[in-house]
């Protein structure tokens, strides 16, 4: 199976001698209807990725790996681990990056991290014993087990005495959420690239025997789903699902198998500041909220509201008034100046927010990037003056909190 590395918004060339060959390039336009909408953008003689990254495989044709394009002088494996960095604190996949520097090195497949974080997940759960659950069986037996269906009895051992039609419990594995993990592990064996991966794969695989999967159509078990005794496979249940979820059968293409794995990284970021600020923001006071609070930009002659506006982050006071609204962007600026580089479409939204709001104090975040940390203000005049702030947030190692200044305005703002 070929192995090929890609940026988000960066191309990869068709060709004989490009990075994708035509029939792979044909698998891959084929496969574009299992894949996130908008997910790809052609050209003559390239593709590419737009804000999405993770990982997509066709069959054993070809698998692609789309890492974030943050920081252009960072290595595949630098990336690599932004991503994973970004994943683990957004809780996309808890415990990713711990996992990730106990490999001890850095230069695996994306693709193939997800899966061992999995399988070590599953193995700690496993260490205190599979789980079970009580299903209700009828059954015709020799004595009795648990009690006589009497309807049962009469209509099929009317005859034979000797017979007996019982209801009972039985304690089994065979459960929707052992069905659901040993789904998991048959679609890992299919995309690991590590043949002792593999191996690991097949060797818990034989903990799951006499455990059916996961047919079509059924229903994939949820954290929710579980009770009191299962509460603590829940993290490898949603670990689980991600990947069932990005299995798909491409009818199109004839039946052809495509897995993606993919995060849209505008998402991700915006989930990955919330998560960061959250502590901030329970120490001024304030709560933070995403996406929201939900409003109409104005009413039309009818009464109904029209332009539904919803803020990636909020900061909220004792009343529910917005005190601060923070947007996200995961974008590059195009100078080292990010005023001069801020669009027109950014200016009039936060501009619009602040109206609409009534807020005084209105931020645009992005990523940490070269010629880009800290923080830059500027005022607004719309009516009454207005703050707008552009940060800069670290994706690793580093604490992002919002400035002492924004802090004590928001404070201030509370009282």
């Amino acid at each position: 199976m070929k192995l090929v590395s890609a940026f988000e918004h960066g191309w990869l060339t068709i060709g004989k001698e490009g990075d994708l060959t035509a029939p792979e390039a044909d698998a891959l336009a084929s496969a574009e209807s299992s894949l996130p909408r908008n997910c790809l953008e052609w050209g003559r003689n390239r593709v590419k990725f737009r804000q999405f990254c993770g990982v997509v495989q066709i069959q054993q044709i070809l698998q692609i790996e789309i890492l974030p394009k943050v920081f252009p002088y960072q290595t595949p494996d630098q990336q690599r681990t932004t991503l994973i960095e970004m994943l683990d604190t957004a809780g996309d996949i808890e415990g990713l990056s711990a996992q990730q520097a106990g490999l001890g090195v850095s230069n695996h497949r994306l693709l193939d991290v997800f899966i061992r974080h999995f399988l070590k997940l599953l193995e700690a759960q496993l260490q205190q014993g599979l789980l079970r659950d009580y299903r209700d069986v009828e059954d015709t037996l020799d004595q009795v087990r648990g009690r006589i269906d009497l309807i049962r009895q009469q209509r099929e051992n009317l005859f034979k005495p000797q017979r007996l039609a019982c209801r009972f419990n039985e304690l089994v594995a065979d459960i929707p959420v052992n069905r659901l993990l040993h789904s998991a592990l048959i679609c890992m064996s299919n995309l690991a690239s590590s043949s002792m991966l593999r191996q690991h794969i097949q060797s818990m695989r034989m903990r799951f025997g006499g455990i059916g999967v996961i047919h079509k159509g059924e229903h994939l078990p949820r954290a929710d789903d579980l009770n009191r005794m299962q509460r603590r496979y829940a993290s490898v249940v949603e670990l689980a699902r991600l990947f069932i979820d990005g299995q798909y059968l491409d009818a199109r293409a004839g039946q052809q198998q495509v897995y993606s794995l993919l995060f849209d990284m505008n998402q991700l970021f915006e989930r990955f500041v919330a998560v960061k600020l959250r502590p901030t923001a329970r120490k001024m006071g304030l709560r933070l909220m995403e996406q929201g609070p939900r409003k109409y930009l104005g009413d039309d002659d009818s009464g109904k509201g029209r332009l539904l506006m919803r803020p990636d982050i909020s900061l909220l006071n004792a009343l529910n008034q917005p005190v601060a609204i923070l947007d996200t962007k995961w974008k590059l600026l195009d100078s080292g100046n990010p005023l001069a580089s801020l669009s027109s479409a950014d200016l009039y939204q936060l501009s619009t927010y602040a109206s609409a709001y009534c807020c005084d104090q209105v931020m645009l975040l992005y990523p940490e990037q070269a010629g880009f940390r800290g923080e830059y203000r500027m005022a607004l005049n719309l009516g009454r003056p207005v703050t707008l702030m552009v940060l800069a947030v670290p994706l690793y190692g580093e604490v992002f909190s919002l400035p002492a200044q924004a802090v004590k305005h928001a404070e201030s703002e509370a009282t």
